[in-house]
This record gives C-alpha cells, structure tokens and sequence, in this order.
C-alpha cells in the first residue's frame, strides 16, 4: 500500500506543472487528474511523470454531477492508499507551524492518529494583476487578513460571501475508514469512533465543510493551512467564467469583488 494520493480536476488551468511539482514534493505519492477536456498542451510537461495520472473524460457541466468522476475514481483506488488529498488545482495545502516538515512528515507524526484532518481556506489575492504570471506561487502572494470582515457590497453571490465566521476545508483523511467522497471532505465513515480534527490546533471536529472563526494567530500557528488561489488575474477570471460550470453565471465584477490584497504572505514562494 502506498502513503498518499491526490485527487484534482482540471478544465485548463494554467498551473499544471507547478502544482504536480509542489505536490510531489510535499510527499505525495500519486495525483491522480481527472481532465474535462482540456487543451492537451497543458500536460505536455507532466504527462510522462510516473507519478501522476491522467484521466481524459469530458465531464458533465454541472458541478454536483461533476463531482461523480471524482467519486468513481475514489472508490476505485481507495483501498490502494493510506492517505487521500481530495483538493482543486488553485488549493495548495501547506505546512506551516513547522514549516519545514512536508505533508508527508505531518501525517506520519502529529496527525498520525486521526482519520480526517479538516485544513482550512486561506484567501489568496491576485492585487488586480492582468495577465496570468509565469508563476503563481512565486507572483502571487498577497491574500485576505482574516482579521478583518469582508462585507462584499458588489454581489449577493454567496460563493463570494464573508467568511469571517467560518471559511470552508479541504481535507486529507485515510479511505479506509470513509466509504465515499464530495466536494469538501469524506462521507460515510464506517467506524463508531471517527477520529476528526481541525489542522491548526489538532483538536476534534465533527465532519462538515467550515472550520469557525479563522484568525491571524491560527495562520501563524496552524500544523496544516490550504492556500486558495480563486483570484490568479483578470486574465484567468475571464476564463474561468468563459469554461468552468462553477462560473459560468458570474460577471468578472463578481469574481473580482473577493480580490482583497491586505496582507503580504510568502509562504507558498518560500516553498
């Protein structure tokens, strides 16, 4: 049985090749991406990687139904790995309390007992740049201060709310103890006694998709942090609204109104 897989779909996102990299050598064994039709090109530098795995599918274009590949795909190599990322390509999950351990070294000490570990959002700002840059991870690094409340005025959109009283998770979880997947985390454990915790803390949580009241303090101490790229540049909103389902009924000013570059964080260039 092999230690971690990573599970990702992708509809032409820009950043193949560095997330591949960042993953693989955060420890990830195995990244399995699920492909809606993609240009091709975009894996021309990845695709020979023995490590990573693509599934050329063109995809319903609804999310919910969207979502079933990845639950198929899940089910088919639950049983293969110990660990399983289930995360989108603009989610990068870091360490950040000891900053130089990878995932890998997380998992196999602090978080060697737990059966899910719920990692929350941080909110990454694109600070108006137009075009897509070389390198997300090196260009990009202002993001929200989740000190701060973020009323957005300019949409009603709830995918654009405030997330001052909770922010959603990614989660990495072992798949023996879940029997299926969404969006946000794992479903239906089959133990009486699942063992769930938030990854700052390393305290227990019940199983949903928000972590509470997200601070500063907690992005300064957390064990375990996924920094969200949802706003890269005015270049790729526009194609996000042009070829994703998730955001074919927004306008740019929608996708722009959560663009807040309050804080510089260089943790993911540090990388």
């Amino acid at each position: 049985m092999s230690f971690i897989a990573l599970i990702v779909r992708c509809i032409n996102e820009p950043y193949v090749e560095e997330f591949v990299n960042y993953y693989i050598k955060q420890g990830i064994d195995k990244i399995y991406i699920l492909d809606d039709n993609s240009n091709k090109e975009i894996y021309d530098n990845v695709i020979n990687n023995s490590k990573v795995t693509i599934i050329f599918d063109k995809i319903i274009q609804d999310y919910h139904t969207q979502f079933l590949s990845c639950k198929k795909l899940y089910k088919q190599i639950k049983d293969m790995f110990e660990w399983i990322i289930v995360v989108d390509m603009d989610e990068y999950i870091t360490t950040k309390k000891n900053i130089n351990n990878t995932i890998k070294h997380e998992l196999e000490t602090t978080f060697k007992d737990c059966m899910c570990i719920k990692i929350p959002w941080v909110m990454m700002s694109c600070n108006s740049i137009v075009k897509n840059p070389d390198s997300l991870l090196k260009t990009n690094v202002y993001r929200w201060n989740h000190d701060n409340k973020h009323i957005n005025t300019k949409t009603t959109a709830n995918k654009f709310r405030c997330r001052y009283n909770e922010i959603e998770v990614k989660c990495i979880f072992k798949p023996k103890y879940f029997n299926d997947i969404f969006m946000h985390h794992p479903l239906e454990p089959n133990c009486s006694n699942t063992i769930i915790v938030e990854s700052i803390q390393n305290t227990r949580q019940i199983l949903d998709p928000f972590y509470r009241n997200l601070r500063e303090k907690d992005i300064t101490e957390g064990y375990l942090l996924c920094y969200h790229y949802r706003i890269v540049s005015v270049e790729n909103c526009l194609n996000k609204i042009k070829q994703s389902c998730i955001y074919t009924n927004y306008k740019l000013e929608d996708l722009l109104s959560n663009d807040y570059p309050e804080i510089i964080d260089e943790t993911m260039k540090m990388k």
